[in-house]
């Protein structure tokens, strides 16, 4: 899959395979989250001489989030020191999912399995959620990022884009658009690594954004109304910043 290929979100880089922008998408009042400004992805931890120059001089990165645990920097790096990047870690605390002593459901089972997830993480989570606002709020490119940019980059996601003002089919299309990015990990994966005997965990059908938008509008009224119980107090601020 070739950047001619991929969603117009996206960008091309050599070891960033879920590399994108969130803006783009229609919000409140007819207006657009404007693009150029907040970027997310998978692991930057390794990142190459041309990624680096994409992140850094081409996007003009100023600020890198890192939502993972410090331990899986041993097994995958951290974004390594750059002048004139800020590097924050945030790690968005949740239960182990290894630890839930079921394995990850395949199937109609999936959604409601990451549903349950999510809805935790953006509890347990909430200071991360609120962090990375904040340093998205002082107007400076930031890029965020976990793991495989799915599943805690996909929340910090799910919470901007709510504060913004875009509707919730528009928030799990975002989400949604992470299969894009696996898909060229896989390839990348299975040609120099090879393929594993077994995988999962490494989809994001948009009803499980869906629902679990759903989930926190039962719990708090409204995911800008969470983001609020966060902490967060600057969302004037960010819908100024960001929307055109």
């Amino acid at each position: 899959m070739t950047i001619e290929t991929l969603p117009r979100q996206f960008h091309d880089a050599e070891k960033i395979f879920n590399l994108r922008d969130v803006g783009g998408w229609a919000a409140d009042g007819g207006r657009t989250v404007r693009t150029g400004r907040v970027f997310r992805s998978d692991n930057v931890g390794r990142p190459t001489e041309a990624d680096l120059d994409l992140l850094v001089n081409r996007l003009g990165i100023r600020h890198v989030i890192d939502l993972r645990r410090a331990e899986e920097w041993e097994v995958a790096g951290r974004f390594p020191e750059v002048e004139g990047v800020e590097f924050h870690h945030f790690e968005l605390l949740h239960v182990r999912w290894e630890n839930i002593g079921r394995p990850y459901p395949e199937g109609a089972a999936t959604v409601p399995f990451l549903r349950q997830r999510y809805s935790g993480m953006l509890e347990s989570g909430y200071q991360a959620v609120r962090d990375s606002l904040d340093v998205i709020a002082g107007g400076e490119p930031v890029l965020f990022h976990c793991m495989a940019g799915k599943d805690r980059t996909g929340l910090v996601a799910a919470s901007l884009l709510s504060v913004l003002g875009v509707g919730e089919e528009d928030i799990a299309a975002d989400y949604a658009l992470s299969n894009h990015g696996i898909a060229r990990w896989k390839r990348w994966r299975d040609e120099h690594l090879g393929k594993p005997a077994t995988e999962s965990g490494l989809t994001t059908p948009a009803e499980a954004m869906l629902e679990t938008l759903a989930e926190m509008r039962e719990r708090f009224g409204s995911m800008g109304e969470y983001v609020t119980a966060t902490g967060f107090d600057r969302a004037e601020e960010l819908r100024e910043l960001l929307l055109d």
